[in-house]
């Protein structure tokens, strides 16, 4: 048997096809939208970035007033470590028995609870902006572009070191 085809009515046949293309591009844009299929732009993720630098940096202080100073490699790792959690894998690290790894995870932990804390503007097809939790695309940009300002930085601080 074959199967019926499946046919796309319109309610009202005076509506001009462009308006029709307008409409379900709309509700197209509002279902990426809605699915987290659309990553925030450059200057957006600029602004999440610097929020979550403030995160980590606060976190950090915490651990310096312990006497733990965390350096650009094991920052990195916490990142990577996030990263892994934001692309559906296990995080890589294993808890930690010293207070230098205790801590190391606790940065870890941090960063991977900010997307509930973080939102981005977006506008919708409606032409209204609203406030929506940072989505899955926008929060691995965000973490790729908090380890490469974290990398720069100890690049950029090694060669005023070494020159």
């Amino acid at each position: 048997m074959s199967q019926p085809s499946r046919q796309i009515f319109v309610r009202h046949q005076a509506v001009e096809p462009d308006a029709i293309a307008a409409t379900l591009g709309r509700q197209e844009e509002l279902a990426r939208l809605l699915a987290g299929a659309v990553i925030a732009q450059p200057r957006d993720i600029e602004a999440l970035v610097e929020k979550l630098s403030i995160v980590v940096a606060d976190d950090l202080e915490g651990g310096a007033t312990l006497g733990i100073r965390l350096g650009p490699v094991e920052i990195v790792s916490a990142i990577d470590a996030a990263l892994e959690e934001a692309f559906g894998r296990p995080s890589p690290w294993p808890d930690g028995a010293g207070a230098r790894e205790f801590f190391l995870h606790g940065l870890y932990e941090e960063i991977i609870q900010q997307p509930s804390n973080l939102f981005e503007t977006r506008m919708f097809p409606d032409g209204s902006k609203r406030y929506l939790p940072v989505n899955c695309g926008t929060w691995k940009a965000c973490l790729e572009a908090l380890r490469m300002r974290v990398v720069e930085g100890s690049l950029s601080c090694l060669r005023k070191h070494g020159s």
